[in-house]
């Protein structure tokens, strides 16, 4: 499996943007469709919780506000506590291991990130946080019993 250090070195570079006033946990993630075109999300957090927007969800939106429903090839998630920074030199000699990390990302971005994987369970998923190691699993072995769109007979060929 090919490793887009690109889409991790994106993933850190927006994480330095995340509005993470309250947890001081600042997310970022890169994702890039299937027309190889990149987009960055960061998480916003909100006084109200409920209303954050995670970083996973944020570049998806993304994605799709520019180029409408389309499928992911691979997206990437950094993350750490504000004092940590995560430099180009840790990612180009980062330790990688493929597996999944111990914490990874939350059921609610698993979900969003499954809805737009058009039911491919080997889309990679690309981690980094304060280890500096880079963890490469799948969105099948982090959701093996997804539920998304084609349980409820929609055709993920078309855009709406």
């Amino acid at each position: 499996m090919n490793i887009n250090l690109e889409l991790i070195k994106k993933a850190c570079k927006v994480r330095n943007n995340a509005q993470a006033r309250y947890s001081h946990y600042q997310v970022g993630s890169a994702v890039i469709s299937d027309t190889d075109q990149i987009y960055q999300g960061c998480n916003v957090e909100r006084v109200s919780y409920s209303q954050t927007t995670h970083a996973e969800q944020n570049a998806i939106d993304s994605m799709i506000a520019n180029q409408g429903p389309c499928k992911i090839k691979a997206i990437a998630v950094a993350a750490g506590h504000k004092n940590v920074n995560i430099t180009e030199a840790d990612i180009q000699n980062a330790k990688i291991i493929f597996e999944a990390p111990q914490s990874s990302c939350c059921g609610h971005c698993l979900q969003i990130i499954w809805e737009n994987c058009f039911n491919d369970k080997n889309i990679p998923i690309y981690f980094i946080g304060e280890s500096k190691i880079i963890y490469v699993t799948t969105i099948g072995e982090l959701l093996p019993y997804p539920f998304g769109p084609m349980d409820i007979g929609i055709n993920y060929e078309q855009k709406n």
